[in-house]
């Protein structure tokens, strides 16, 4: 157990006023990492557990193995894709091509996405500062806002938080064929399903995710709101 309160978010640095707001000034020890579902090999065909194989060539398998050599009775948080202020990765990426302009809706484009919030990642790890050590010691969790939305409603739930910017469709098959090439790779990414299990955190910490679509539609932001 480390001496004090850790918490290591590379890449995700934008976290930590969330996590301070909810655990405050002085919170009991505890080593927490925020990892990535990035790490699993892709399958588009299933919602994938922690269990699931690992990338061959996945940074966060080499930087979760630092955190834990570091902090052995640390918790690994494997976060799906993270939406909040500051955010980065895949949902910063799909936010600056819904604002410039360069996001189309594809015609029966069915692909789901598991997500996260930011608050919801704060809100854990205050959970797990409550949770007892030795039932946590070494776990690592996936964490998502357990409803997989449809990408063409996460892209129209963030859309409606910039003044409810209008995303157009791709209809005809010139258009179609357009597309795959502008997006390129990114257009599987559109496409393809990304879905993860979090029952394991459910069950862990009595976790009840915040569907990110309804937050984002409904969260009221003022001076307090980060």
């Amino acid at each position: 157990m480390p001496d004090s309160f850790v918490f290591h978010a590379p890449d995700s640095e934008f976290l930590l006023p969330y996590v301070e707001r909810e655990v405050g000034k002085n919170p009991p020890p505890l080593a927490v990492m925020v990892s990535s579902t990035d790490i699993y090999e892709p399958d588009s065909a299933s919602i994938l557990a922690e269990d699931a194989p690992h990338r061959t060539d996945s940074i966060w398998a080499m930087r979760e193995a630092g955190f834990l050599k570091a902090y052995p009775d640390g918790v690994i948080l494997r976060a799906a894709p993270i939406v909040g202020t500051g955010m980065t990765g895949a949902m910063r990426r799909l936010a600056e091509d819904i604002y410039r302009g360069r996001f189309f809706h594809f015609p029966g484009n069915e692909a789901r996405k598991s997500v996260v919030h930011a608050v919801d990642i704060a809100a854990v790890v205050a959970m797990l500062l409550k949770t007892d050590a030795a039932s946590l010691q070494g776990r690592v969790f996936n964490i998502t806002d357990d409803t997989d939305p449809l990408l063409h409603d996460l892209a129209e739930a963030l859309a409606f938080r910039m003044d409810n910017k209008r995303i157009s469709n791709i209809s005809t098959r010139p258009q179609q064929l357009f597309a795959k090439w502008f997006y390129g790779r990114r257009y599987d990414y559109y496409s393809s399903d990304e879905r993860f299990s979090c029952e394991a955190l459910k069950a862990a910490v009595e976790f009840t995710p915040t569907p990110v679509c309804a937050y984002l539609r409904t969260h009221v932001y003022d001076e307090s709101s980060l």
